[in-house]
């Protein structure tokens, strides 16, 4: 019933690989052998001693015994030595020397994985003790990628061997740790730790031991709190020059929002009215996933003025409604919201009403929310669609419910009852990889399909961004990372937005000069990519691979557009421009 891949939280150590253990069971097998024939075989050999002390029970296991050490006094001038002895004496040493094989390759295997480590290459290192850096680990390694995991917990050898993994012990934070996990080789590097805070260190360290021969490094940095993930991701946008390194901050709540719509897309209702959507709780989950369903809805609805329902339920739903609004305008272009400050059992109870095609139930007290989906009966009946109720701690009992080893132990409410990890959704090494100038690049085609009028051909001849071709998905991703480059050099800055509704909008010599920008801009990436390629640039590009002065109309006025969108683009991002001073931004112009 659970539609999201999971990593079992449960320690990796129970794992085992089943060539190992079929060895050691032989093995194991090939030692009690060889004490029983051992021992029949002395009692044999020995039954015509003078000595009847020899065939003492003591005597003969003792004298078993020896023959794993290469040896046995009674052995010594033998002749007609019984089959049964003769198999133990050869037997048992081999046992010997296998178990000394393995201490060894025990006792080496931690220092041969670090020496590994070091030597890697072009691998990934992911640092945390979190379920995310396990799930994240486990992902990449799934896909086929080496993985160094770094810990400050200590990793036992059969837990990295069970998941083909490296392993290095230590405070990622220090770059020796990281030099140990080859981080300044590696492709990429991954700080998934409990503290945002740490993360960022670790960020740091990492882009520090960087080779100089090696500068397309990727870092990650988990950030938990999601104001101040943008805030960092609007200090990175506004770097001059970003480009020399990458480095970006993922929310998992914003990334495990984004799994859930797409592996289950809203649709309209069969009578052509727009979805109505239950969303309650009091977890971070509920803002990323109030953004992620006004994005989601503003691509499906077939005209402008459709807005998808949704009623919010939450201990301080009017405050919180308004905070988010403030912050992110495409909320109330997209979605009708109605806010309640009261439970679910009431507002289902004090309007009968009210009807749902879902329902997100997103408590932090996860143990709360699922008891909430499982006991409130008039949530079963007035939602058609799913119930998906987010658990992270108590994901492990998606097996209970999950039918897909029929009967489930206990009843899913007929299948729609979802049991949803962020954790498990928003690892995705694919939607990691999606820094801001991706998500940007996204925006600035999501906006030219919005703009291109819905219910018309055009508009229906427009590609979504997974059906765009490669290189129109490249030339937005070079449009959105030159953003901060342009506004650094007019004297601006990129900042979370803080709903004040002001308004921000160039000069009219700024548009002029970041427009001739745009276009040196266009032109390069445009001959770079035929380059590349192999190819002619396209004829009908050709027309405007012209200097500025020369440049035909439409093709001054496409590049003046691209500069007026981007207040608005970064503020369906979440952010806003605001200027570093008022006087002397003209100063701050490069030459045209």
């Amino acid at each position: 019933m659970v539609n999201f891949p999971r990593t079992p939280l449960s320690s990796w150590s129970e794992q085992r690989q089943p060539g190992v253990t079929a060895t050691r069971l032989l093995f194991t097998v090939a030692g009690l052998t060889a004490l029983v024939l051992g021992y029949v075989g002395f009692e044999q050999y020995l039954a015509s001693a003078p000595d009847p002390h020899t065939r003492d029970p003591l005597n003969l296991t003792y004298n078993t015994l020896q023959l794993f050490v290469l040896g046995a006094d009674p052995l010594q001038d033998a002749v007609r030595i019984p089959l049964a002895l003769q198999i133990a004496r050869f037997v048992a040493p081999a046992v010997t020397l296998y178990a000394f094989f393995e201490a060894g390759r025990v006792l080496l295997a931690t220092e041969m994985r670090r020496w590994r480590a070091r030597r890697a290459r072009g691998h990934a290192v992911v640092c945390g003790d979190t379920a995310v850096a396990r799930t994240l680990a486990e992902r990449l390694q799934l896909a086929g990628r080496r993985v160094v995991l770094v810990r400050t917990r200590p990793i036992g050898p059969l837990e990295l061997r069970s998941h083909g993994l490296l392993g290095v012990q230590g405070d990622a934070r220090e770059p020796d740790v990281l030099r140990g996990a080859s981080a300044g080789r590696a492709a990429v590097v991954y700080a998934c730790t409990e503290s945002s805070a740490i993360n960022l260190a670790i960020a740091a360290s990492a882009a520090r031991v960087v080779d100089h021969d090696h500068r397309d490094l990727a870092i990650y940095a988990q950030i938990h709190e999601p104001d101040w993930a943008l805030t960092l991701q609007a200090r990175r946008l506004g770097v001059p020059d970003a480009r020399a390194q990458r480095l970006d901050f993922f929310q998992i709540d914003q990334l495990a929002v984004q799994v859930l719509l797409a592996q289950q897309p809203l649709t309209g209702r069969p009578g052509g009215e727009v979805p109505r959507v239950l969303l309650a709780g009091d977890s971070p989950l509920v803002r990323a996933m109030l953004i992620e369903l006004a994005r989601h809805w503003r691509l499906r609805r077939d005209r402008p003025e459709r807005r998808i329902e949704v009623d919010l339920v939450a201990p301080d739903a009017t405050r919180l409604l308004e905070r988010i609004t403030r912050r992110n305008p495409i909320l109330r272009d997209a979605c009708l919201i109605a806010p309640y400050a009261t439970t679910v059992a009431d507002l289902l109870a004090d309007r009968p009403d009210l009807r749902y095609d879902r329902a997100f139930v997103f408590f932090a007290d996860e143990k709360y929310g699922l008891q909430l989906a499982l006991t409130e009966y008039r949530l079963w009946h007035r939602v058609t669609g799913d119930v998906v109720v987010a658990v992270e701690g108590l994901a492990e009992l998606a097996d209970a419910f999950s039918p897909k080893h029929p009967p489930p132990l206990l009843d899913p409410l007929n299948g729609r009852l979802k049991l949803f990890s962020p954790a498990a959704a928003g690892c995705d090494p694919g939607l990691i990889a999606e820094d801001l100038a991706e998500r940007l690049a996204r925006l600035i085609h999501e906006r030219y399909m919005v703009g291109a009028g819905r219910g018309d051909d055009d508009r229906l001849a427009v590609p979504s961004w997974s059906e765009l071709p490669e290189s129109l998905r490249r030339s937005n991703r070079l449009q959105a990372a030159d953003i901060g480059p342009k506004l650094h050099q007019v004297r601006c800055a990129i900042v979370p937005s803080d709903g004040s509704g002001d308004v921000f909008r160039f000069r009219e010599e700024e548009i002029e000069a970041l427009a001739r920008r745009e276009s040196r801009r266009w032109i390069e990436a445009t001959r770079a990519e035929a380059r590349e390629r192999g190819v002619p640039v396209d004829p009908q590009a050709a027309r405007y691979l012209r200097d500025w002065e020369d440049l035909p109309d439409d093709g001054q006025e496409k590049c003046r557009a691209a500069i007026r969108d981007i207040p608005d683009i970064l503020g369906e991002a979440g952010f806003q421009v605001v200027r570093l001073s008022e006087t002397g931004a003209t100063r701050a112009l490069f030459p045209a």
